[in-house]
């Protein structure tokens, strides 16, 4: 890594002489180093189109003799480039200091954002940003401080990096910006998709779940809360080097999901938000460990709200939630699960969860939230970290195992809350099914659920942005080796949903009442394994009494 920032040194310097900055109708366009290469932000719309604009750089008179692909260019002259793309390498050639230089130019209609830091690590360091919307004159330039985000993320043999971003004020005191659409606000995410080979899963899942999902009980004081983050997709450089395609994204936080906010006067906890780090029994709700309000972690979940850095962590709530679901009687949790848990968001993330086959988001990187923990006890999911999903593991290698993320996979999801819920509460068991055949009619329509997908990947490719990260990243260890092909991709999230809705709709989530049944009649009907209540599963060939779940169907076995 050090020889690597030596390298990136050494070329800004060389690029710094050899070529200054351009300026494309007066907007500064960002240079990367490695390789000589400009990228402009420009309106979509402009994408077809004979593009007219104004050409400079650095002071008049730095540039002599410049051509633009062997045409030549006055400075502050104008140039047409002919039917604009993302695509297309425009070649730039001049005259600086009596020595012929060359560089090229492409265009994206994607928002473009470069970092500038001395030395990114996993701690926060002072850097300048630079914001460029193709729909803005000029470049937006803030100042902040940023870092290395993620766990996985970050393991040996892992290049492309998330990052943190905290905006800043010139004294250093926090500074919100509204930022491409989203909320006003100082901190930001951005993600790299690092083993997704499509590069969209996590910010198309975010928006699915923003589209599909009942609101937060507490949605009518609440209006605007929010159970997931926005993103646009963009194009990053940092300290000079492209780094390809990126989603900047929001904070999952209790802004975002407009929790009560602590009483700072009088040192009153209300609105709290909890995310689930690791795998334990704890986070998949089967187990309490005994409860830890002194440190920033509890039993695989880490605090989130209030910031333990000023307020000591409490998790009495959090812990009286797990404790109600891992050891409550079944009559018990027929009767008082609904005073727990937001069960028709609990549903809806279920469905979410089986539709999208979201490995990963059902015990670690979930959020849980209370409204207000004085007066309310009913705990919210969100969702986050949405990229293993649609037929995509956490690593490549080895790649995309079918017996993890093979659209047919019947998943028996190990959180105690969904498994007990689904098999023991009929009306919840139901409500489930029914509402998945309602979303099925609506937004999880076949056509429109894989839209959803493809245009996003195709919005990349016309960009050329997909071109750049397939040349960037194409072949790398976060892939497994893999090649990105976006076209090869979008075939594949086509086919895996088309076998992913056809399974759901005639296994996991068929409609079918409580049936009774003997063993052998269910043995010779389809030999399948079902799962008990303690979530053991059983072959259907030797079945003692007892009631089991079976591809959605609840079975009463005599």
């Amino acid at each position: 890594m050090k020889l690597r920032h030596l390298i990136t040194s050494m070329a800004v310097m060389v690029a710094a002489i050899a070529w200054p900055q351009l300026r494309i109708n007066g907007k500064d366009v960002a240079h990367n180093d490695m390789g000589n290469t400009f990228l402009c932000s420009v309106p979509e719309a402009q994408f077809g189109q004979d593009f007219t604009a104004i050409i400079s750089a650095g002071a008049e008179g730095l540039w002599t003799n410049l051509r633009i692909d062997g045409e030549p260019v006055e400075w502050g002259g104008a140039h047409t480039f002919s039917h604009l793309d993302g695509t297309t390498t425009h070649r730039l050639q001049a005259t600086v200091a009596d020595s012929t230089v060359t560089a090229t130019l492409q265009f994206t209609f994607l928002p473009i954002l470069e970092i500038h830091d001395e030395g990114i690590s996993a701690t926060y360091s002072k850097a300048r940003f630079a914001l460029s919307e193709p729909d803005s004159a000029q470049v937006q330039l803030l100042q902040g401080r940023v870092k290395l985000r993620g766990h996985t993320t970050l393991m040996a043999g892992r290049h492309k990096r998330n990052y943190h971003i905290k905006l800043e004020d010139n004294d250093g005191n926090k500074l919100d910006r509204k930022l491409l659409g989203m909320r006003s606000d100082n901190s930001w995410m951005l993600d790299g998709g690092q083993v997704d080979l499509s590069r969209i899963r996590n910010v198309t899942a975010h928006q699915l779940w923003l589209d599909m999902a009942a609101k937060p009980y507490y949605a009518d004081r609440e209006p605007k809360a929010r159970t997931a983050v926005r993103s646009q997709m963009i194009e990053l450089f940092v300290n000079g080097e492209y780094l390809g395609i990126y989603a900047l994204t929001e904070a999952l936080d209790r802004k975002q999901m407009k929790l009560k906010k602590y009483d700072e006067e009088n040192g009153i906890m209300h609105g709290q938000l909890w995310r689930s780090d690791e795998y334990t029994n704890t986070t998949t709700l089967n187990a309490v460990v005994p409860m830890d309000n002194i440190s920033n972690s509890w039993g695989g979940f880490v605090t989130k709200y209030p910031d333990t850095d000023e307020v000591p962590p409490n998790y009495q709530r959090l812990y009286d939630a797990v404790y109600f679901i891992s050891s409550c009687y079944d009559g018990v949790l027929r009767r008082q699960g609904h005073l727990w848990f937001d069960l028709p968001v609990v549903r809806d993330y279920q469905i979410f969860v089986q539709v999208l086959l979201a490995i990963d988001n059902t015990s670690k990187n979930m959020y849980w939230a209370c409204y207000d923990s004085q007066t309310e006890q009913m705990l919210t999911p969100a969702v986050w970290d949405l990229d293993c999903t649609v037929g995509q593991d956490w690593t490549n290698v080895p790649f995309r195992p079918e017996e993890r993320v093979g659209p047919d996979r019947e998943y028996k999801i190990g959180n105690g809350l969904f498994f007990r819920l689904f098999l023991l509460v009929d009306d919840y068991h139901e409500s489930v099914i029914e509402r998945y055949h309602e979303l099925r009619g609506g937004i999880l329509q076949q056509d429109s659920l894989i839209a959803r997908y493809t245009q996003a990947i195709t919005r990349l490719q016309k960009a050329g942005a997909a071109a750049r990260e397939s040349q960037r990243w194409s072949g790398d260890s976060d892939l497994g080796g893999q090649e990105l092909d976006f076209e090869k991709e979008k075939e594949y999230i086509k086919q895996w949903l088309t076998r992913r809705l056809y399974h759901l709709d005639n296994y996991t989530f068929a409609r079918s009442a409580v049936d009774d049944v003997k063993a052998d009649d269910l043995a010779a009907a389809e030999s399948r394994i079902v799962y008990d209540l303690l979530g053991r599963p059983h072959s259907t060939e030797n079945l003692a009494p007892g009631i089991y779940v079976r591809t959605g169907k609840k079975f009463i076995v005599k």
